[in-house]
């Protein structure tokens, strides 16, 4: 754990320049890709006709809402509006076939509904909540998302006939998380592959800092049966075990092993892609990505949109085997 900065700056170099090095190869891997195939879908009700209900979780109240609406105050709150159009297309769609997924397995649902909570802006926007977020840019930014919910709101991507758990967040850590390494589900659509351009988002890495007596107060207080002694902080961390998407599996800490999920969420982390050093008497954590990694990055999708791939293409990558059906 010696050494920190001359650590911590090779791993930065290394993150600038791996994407550089990568985007020919990515690019090439890419192009051999075609949009997923269509398959026979049956819907139940047309994209005009439906209507979406989520649960404001700060309010309480049901919100009852077009497709349109739902998709464009959705993809609001999850993608920049500087984000390209067929990005903000692949979004779109993954916000709708995970709605219908979770209609379908309700273990994804709080009181029976997806939730969101509008005052913060997480899962769902109404168009005055945007016009206060939004300002003088409202028209123009709702007006880009409107066209893309246009053109993509009557699609599901779907495996077996049926709507796929398109997860999704913000930035990965080089690679995706199989669900299988996340939630012990194994789908085969929800594996790990490679996004190294995710290695150019300012929210690639990232470093949090803490001292001794915050890092005992906060490892005791959540895992109380660790057994560390305070006066030697050198010797409570062992070498941390990565699983194959390079997210941290555990972390010895003492004579335990925590799970890096637990760990990110006791120390309040952005990923679980983690690396602690210690030095100068404190604790340097540094975290590559920005969420939980399974699924599409959105910084990824933004990228190959940029690149010249479709919504299509996007979706087939960061989803593959799944079909683009019709509603």
């Amino acid at each position: 754990m010696k050494n920190f900065l001359a650590v911590f700056l090779l791993i930065l170099s290394m993150n600038i320049i791996t994407p550089v090095i990568y985007c020919k190869i990515y690019d090439n891997t890419l192009s051999d890709i075609s949009p997923a195939p269509a398959a026979t879908f049956t819907p139940v009700e047309t994209a005009e006709s439906k209507n979406i209900t989520v649960i404001d979780s700060n309010t309480g109240q049901l919100l009852e809402l077009s497709l349109t609406d739902y998709l464009i105050g959705a993809a609001a709150c999850e993608m920049p509006v500087t984000y390209e159009a067929e990005a903000i297309k692949a979004q779109m769609i993954a916000i709708h076939s995970y709605y219908e997924y979770c209609k379908r397995n309700p273990r994804y649902l709080e009181n029976d509904y997806i939730s969101v909570d509008e005052s913060r802006m997480q899962g769902y926007a109404s168009t005055a909540r945007l016009q206060q977020y939004w300002g003088i840019n409202y028209y123009d930014y709702y007006n880009k998302f409107a066209r893309c919910a246009q053109e993509v709101k009557d699609m599901l991507l779907t495996y077996n006939m049926e709507p796929a758990l398109t997860t999704y967040y913000a930035v990965s850590c080089g690679k995706t998380r199989s669900s299988r390494e996340m939630w012990g589900q194994n789908l085969d659509y929800l594996t790990t592959i490679e996004s190294t351009f995710d290695g150019i988002s300012d929210d690639y890495l990232q470093m949090n800092s803490f001292t001794v007596s915050e890092m005992y107060t906060i490892l005791k207080s959540t895992f109380p049966f660790l057994e560390i002694e305070e006066d030697t902080p050198e010797k409570w961390f062992g070498n941390i075990i990565y699983n194959e998407s390079g997210y941290t599996k555990f972390i010895p800490v003492g004579t335990d092993n925590i799970p890096g999920d637990q760990f990110r969420t006791a120390l309040n982390l952005p990923s679980s892609c983690i690396m602690i050093f210690f030095e100068d008497g404190k604790f340097s954590v540094a975290t590559k990505g920005y969420g939980h990694g399974v699924g599409m990055s959105q910084f990824g999708a933004n990228q190959l949109s940029q690149q010249g791939k479709t919504y299509k293409e996007i979706l087939s990558y960061y989803y593959p085997g799944t079909q683009l059906n019709t509603l």
